[in-house]
């Protein structure tokens, strides 16, 4: 039996990946989830065959308590999900120890989490990114930009910052932000799946309609090839073999990348709904299994609009 270890229980995303495994395989695989709460807490914990509370992935004692869990449960599959649980995964994947393990990382996947190396490699690659701001250039105190982290997700600590304020910026703090462009609409986010063997991929797009509390609600999905040629090149230049997510907005020039994510997203989700089921592709893929029939080509070229509410769960 295959025993897939998702890391990141309590986001959306977990849920999401939990959600799609269950609906295509039942209980033919064996499910451990991963979590700093406990299980009560974990709504996805709920589609959990085991659940394990683990410190923070940023905790010198997360590594250990991983290498026993993979261990002990005999894990066959490892899904990553926060960037600290992706960098690890590439050394794992890099140990005999593991590697009968399929690790959904790898060293570039690792790489790539800073965001200052995900915008030189998307550019290296041909792939439009927001214009960079150059301190040495000219500019109004009062102009706008964005900024974020290198390291993040969700996010969190992002701003619009003017010039005068950034020039006031320590240069160890502005070292640790990435600063672009402010891009205009619409946020659009690219769900990307790729099989770098074969050279197959195919994207669906998502463009927030309406957000609350940071989570889209309503999503209008669509086609785009230059969007999806975006993908191809992302994938291929990634070695890509199941599913990510990448953001996009209008920047100079057209279409830019603002966000690359090695995982795929809690928005995800609306994707699958709408019949692209990318989710359960990217783990039949990996397993060596017919993927084709969750990647229909009439929804992949389907104009439609997804909602969603939430639900409640009694957790006891």
């Amino acid at each position: 039996m295959s025993v897939v270890l998702l890391g990141g229980g309590g986001t959306g995303t977990a849920f999401a990946i939990a959600g799609r495994l269950r609906a295509s395989w039942g209980m033919d695989i064996r499910l451990v989830v991963t979590d700093i709460f406990e299980a009560k807490l974990v709504t996805t914990s709920l589609l959990a065959d085991a659940f394990h509370t683990v410190p923070r992935a940023d905790d010198p004692a997360f590594e250990a308590a991983l290498r026993d869990i993979m261990t002990s449960e005999n894990i066959t599959t490892y899904i990553p999900i926060l960037n600290d649980e992706i960098k690890l995964a590439a050394i794992l994947a890099g140990e005999d120890a593991f590697a009968h393990v399929d690790i959904w990382s790898s060293e570039k996947h690792a790489f790539l989490t800073d965001k200052r190396n995900a915008d030189d490699w998307l550019n290296g690659i041909g792939v439009r990114t927001p214009r960079r701001f150059d301190r040495n250039g000219t500019h109004e105190p009062a102009d706008e930009w964005f900024a974020k982290p290198l390291s993040g997700f969700g996010g969190k600590g992002v701003r619009r910052i003017t010039v005068a304020d950034l020039m006031a910026l320590g240069e160890a703090e502005l070292a640790g932000l990435l600063v672009q462009e402010v891009c205009s609409g619409p946020e659009v986010t690219v769900d990307s799946f790729f099989n770098h063997e074969t050279g197959e991929g195919l994207a669906y797009c998502r463009e927030r309609l309406e957000v609350k509390a940071g989570v889209c609600t309503k999503a209008r999905l669509f086609h785009d090839a230059v969007l999806e040629d975006y993908a191809r090149k992302i994938g291929a230049a990634l070695g890509q073999k199941g599913a990510i997510c990448f953001q996009v907005m209008k920047g100079t020039g057209g279409w830019a990348v603002t966000d690359l994510n090695l995982r795929t997203g809690a928005g995800t989700a609306m994707t699958c709904a709408a019949g692209f089921d990318i989710l359960s592709a990217a783990y039949a893929c990996r397993t060596g299994r017919d993927y084709g029939k969750y990647l229909p080509a009439a929804a992949h070229s389907e104009d439609v609009v997804v909602t969603r509410q939430y639900c409640e769960f009694v957790m006891g």
